[in-house]
């Protein structure tokens, strides 16, 4: 069980968070677990015994979850798509905001302590724009930090198309 307080969703229950982190969810802080939004819907959607409740104690289900999550951030539910099928294909999937990004992934079987990230994971809906200057910042960014750049293109259906972007010289 887990409580979402302010944006954030906090495991409080020693073993549970012990059990999550080995799976490579959650960032630890002192005893306790803070998942990332995503991940906490994730747990919701796939784990039977896992629960989130409000401030208030009244446990939320997926849709509720969902909508106020979606709230605190209009992007969400496209960036959820996108987390949920990096995670169905058995990937650790954590925040990239460090990098400017949506998502560092790591290779199955890794997660963060136990690799290092392969993507910097960009999320954007298939009428996006962007410049060449903007893709070129991204693509420098990700190779200087040895990691590969792909833009998650979500269509209007939801379906995902990962294009690696990637600088080369001739």
């Amino acid at each position: 069980m887990a409580v979402l307080v302010d944006g954030r969703v906090i495991v409080t229950d020693p073993e549970l968070a012990e059990e999550l982190e080995q799976k490579g969810y959650g960032e630890k802080e002192k005893d306790k677990l803070i998942l990332s939004p995503e991940e906490a819907l994730y747990l919701v959607e796939k784990r039977k015994n896992f629960s989130v409740q409000d401030e208030k104690g009244k446990e939320l289900s997926f849709e509720q979850l969902l909508k106020k999550l979606s709230r605190l951030d209009k992007e969400f539910g496209r960036k959820y798509l996108v987390f949920k099928d990096l995670r169905d294909r058995g990937f650790c999937v954590r925040t990239g905001f460090k990098w400017g990004t949506h998502y560092r992934v790591y290779a199955r079987g890794d997660r963060p302590g136990k690799g290092h990230a392969i993507w910097l994971v960009h999320v954007v809906p298939e009428e996006y724009k962007c410049s060449f200057p903007e893709l070129s910042r991204a693509v420098r960014l990700a190779q200087n930090v040895r990691k590969k750049m792909i833009y998650a293109v979500l269509d209007k259906e939801g379906d995902i198309t990962y294009y690696k972007i990637e600088r080369i010289t001739p």
